[in-house]
């Protein structure tokens, strides 16, 4: 197998974020070099469909949050609500998420607007749940699986996403056949890390899709500061969404199944003496994870860059009185489009957003700029 400088980095954004949709985590950077690890059931509908998919999250936190009242449908395909927490017992949380509160009106909008609307089943690592999802398969996957069903013929969803990052290879042998069979024609997706490859070969069958989340592919822990999502790397020595997408093709995934990942946040490095990629920190970095909209003014043509081999922004900000030099990478208009190319290019099934509120700004012209770019570049490539 191949060494590799870098990989997906334990700071995930999704799992260890607080209402505010800020994190920090801080580490020493230290040199990092880990080695990759280098049954079908009922069958799902067809992969490809017409067009690629453009599959967006719904996370109701944040600050302002974004209302069911104020999604902008046009440049979805799919929403997936995140997320109903799988209780040890087999039981769902239907609560700390929103999940029940939203679910009628989200649904309900969806379908008025042709988008289908499915339900992310999740752990709350950020809670400190560790095996959670794992019981319920391994123990009481029969109940477990009776719940889901009951919930998705309640509200009316379209199918299920698996987040598979904290469930094992085996919990996901035993569920997914099952969990197909019980949905029937509903549509089940599962939202893999980078490095799933092997674990989705046997499996894949079951999954209408499978959505690589080509994002978080720095962070803390790591000695050499890279960007959030490339798409490319000179050398393939760090993770890109190229990379990923080659991981899966190669472990015997069909394309027009496999989505990417794009993200609506950046990631900000402070510290060490980073203020770009491809620096060795030379002390102590924290890492914070920040919406899109968050930042957006901090973007001038004094701190903006592009870097033309990962096809990706990045923002150089200055050393000032109260902070040292910082180093921002995130997604824009530009990558988004690169990336929805990349897609159509590779006859990819689409990509999933996370998360749909990172790019709301309720008081600008274009509420959402990012997703506005997703649907223009849907546009163009449908004119090809």
């Amino acid at each position: 197998m191949t060494a590799e400088p870098i990989v997906r980095s334990a700071f995930s954004v999704k799992r260890h974020a607080t209402v505010a949709l800020l994190i920090v985590g801080v580490a020493v950077w230290g040199a990092a070099f880990i080695r990759f690890p280098s049954a079908r059931g009922a069958q799902p509908a067809e992969p490809n469909g017409s067009a690629p998919w453009s599959i967006g999250y719904l996370w109701p936190f944040g600050d302002p949050s974004l209302p069911v009242s104020d999604i902008q449908w046009v440049g979805l395909t799919h929403l997936v609500q995140y997320g109903a927490i799988v209780n040890a017992d087999g039981s769902l949380d239907l609560s700390t998420e929103h999940i029940s509160s939203n679910a009628d009106s989200l649904v309900s909008r969806g379908h008025a607007a042709g988008v289908k609307v499915l339900l992310a089943l999740i752990q709350a690592s950020w809670t400190g749940q560790t095996t959670t999802f794992e019981q319920a398969v391994f123990h009481h996957r029969l109940a477990f699986i009776k719940r889901v069903v009951d919930v998705v013929n309640h509200y009316g969803y379209d199918g299920v996403s698996v987040d598979s990052e904290p469930v094992s290879a085996s919990a996901l042998n035993l569920l997914a056949a099952e969990l197909r069979s019980a949905l029937g024609g509903r549509l089940l997706l599962a939202a893999a890390p980078v490095d799933q490859a092997d674990t989705f070969r046997p499996i894949q069958g079951s999954f209408d899709r499978i959505s690589i989340m080509t994002y978080d592919l720095t962070g803390a822990g790591h000695s050499y500061s890279w960007h959030n999502a490339a798409l490319y790397s000179s050398d393939n020595s760090v993770w890109s969404v190229d990379l990923a997408v080659k991981r899966f093709l190669a472990a015997g995934l069909p394309a027009a199944k496999l989505d990417i990942g794009i993200p609506f946040y950046g990631l900000r490095l402070t510290g060490g003496g980073l203020d770009g990629p491809r620096q060795h920190a030379t002390a102590t970095v924290s890492v914070e994870s920040i919406s899109y909209r968050d930042f957006v003014s901090e973007i001038t043509p004094q701190t903006y860059h592009w870097d033309a081999v990962a096809q990706v922004p990045y923002l150089s900000i200055r050393a000032g009185p109260d902070r040292p030099k910082q180093f921002v990478t995130y997604d824009n208009e530009q990558s988004v489009a690169a990336k929805i190319n990349y897609v159509n290019d590779h006859k990819l099934g689409g990509w999933i957003i996370w998360h749909l509120q990172a790019d709301y700004i309720p008081d600008a012209v274009s509420k959402h700029p990012l997703l506005t770019a997703i649907e223009k570049g849907r546009r163009a490539n449908s004119d090809r």
